[in-house]
């Protein structure tokens, strides 16, 4: 039976939804870099090939998202997780002693990620304290098979 008197809080009900954890990368040279630890990814469209993510209003680099500005997705392997936190916490430590390389548009990607997917913001929606990131596919690469990061019940966790 459901105590339906000690109503649990929003954020305990969303963390018992699985999902992958990704690093979302843009900037085309090493000066404009920026990454940022996300959970909010999703598949939107197969044709054309389209995907979004949320990133809170108050991200001091969500205006570096401009429409037609190319971008990286990093499916992150769970012997990533120190790199999860990395992008999660301090800005200013992110890119320091990160091993990456450049995609095909010129915007870092992690090669130890289980795959990467090179798109172009197509559009950006406001909605309550976050804004959706809607991405055309350019390019994607499958770089291992091993064990995915995800998050659950507010901790990094694997299947």
């Amino acid at each position: 039976m459901i105590n339906m008197k000690k109503k649990p809080s929003l954020t305990s009900i969303f963390s018992l939804f699985s999902t992958g954890i990704t690093i979302v990368t843009n900037g085309n040279i090493k000066a404009n870099y920026f990454g940022c630890t996300i959970n909010s990814f999703s598949s939107v469209s197969l044709n054309p090939p389209m995907f979004l993510f949320c990133l809170g209003n108050y991200n001091n680099y969500l205006k570096t998202f401009k429409l037609g500005s190319s971008l990286n997705v990093n499916f992150l392997s769970f012997s990533q997780k120190k790199l999860a936190n990395k992008f999660a916490s301090k800005i200013e430590q992110r890119w320091q002693d990160s091993v990456y390389s450049l995609g095909k548009n010129k915007v870092p990607f992690f090669k130890s990620s289980l795959g990467v997917i090179e798109g172009k913001v197509q559009k950006k929606i406001k909605s309550g304290d976050h804004t959706i990131i809607i991405s055309q596919i350019t390019d994607f690469y499958k770089l291992s098979a091993k064990k995915p990061l995800i998050y659950y019940k507010s901790k990094f966790q694997t299947i």
